[in-house]
């Protein structure tokens, strides 16, 4: 999966990125520019809101935590949890039946078996190194294409493009699901990392 988010250096211009493609990708939930959502005409009279498309809506992420066992904080757990009303129906519930599951983490830990503890730590491991790369990756794609288009310098590469313009002030510090961006992909990051069996 590291591997694959990778290609994204290869394709993605980081300008073109945050000032076109990140404002497609946010919704109307938590969105600071659309405090009250959208009125969506012929559905409803009220305004709606929609979080945006986030890889905390993947399917393989929340089934990794609940295989592996890992536990969030209360508020990112509350946010994750929300993202699974995203998932088609049969993914979610995929993801549900994992959870209800007797526990891997407790199965090794009984078995004395040091051998299955290490593969344990390894996957835990693994998932903790694809978090921190997505932040690595949100870093470039949004904090410093953020300050680019805050200093003008904002140009997408060649062939990119035209530049959109004015860059979406209101989403800076918000992931395009809504959340609070650094504080919650450490936050996951590091939990993960906590969920490492103890020699």
């Amino acid at each position: 999966m590291s591997k694959a988010l990778r290609r994204m250096h290869d394709y993605v211009d980081p300008a073109v990125f945050y000032t076109v493609i990140r404002i497609f990708l946010s919704g109307w939930k938590d969105n600071p520019a659309m405090p009250q959502g959208l009125v969506y005409e012929g559905v409803s009279e009220e305004p709606m809101a929609f979080s945006g498309g986030s890889a905390a809506q993947s399917t393989v992420l929340h089934a990794f935590d609940e295989l592996l066992g890992i536990r969030h904080s209360e508020e990112s757990t509350a946010f994750l949890h929300r993202m699974r009303d995203y998932m088609p129906p049969p993914h979610r519930a995929f993801v549900e039946e994992i959870g209800r599951a007797p526990s891997l983490k407790q199965h090794l830990l009984s078995s004395g078996d040091a051998r299955l503890r290490a593969a344990f730590n390894q996957c835990v491991s693994a998932l903790a190194e694809l978090r921190s790369y997505h932040i690595t990756i949100v870093t470039k794609y949004i904090t410093i294409a953020a300050a680019k288009a805050k200093a003008g310098r904002a140009e997408p590469g060649d062939g990119a493009g035209p530049s959109a313009g004015k860059p979406p002030t209101a989403l800076e510090t918000k992931g395009t699901g809504g959340s609070h961006i650094f504080r919650f992909l450490k936050s996951v990051r590091d939990t993960t990392r906590e969920g490492m069996i103890s020699a």
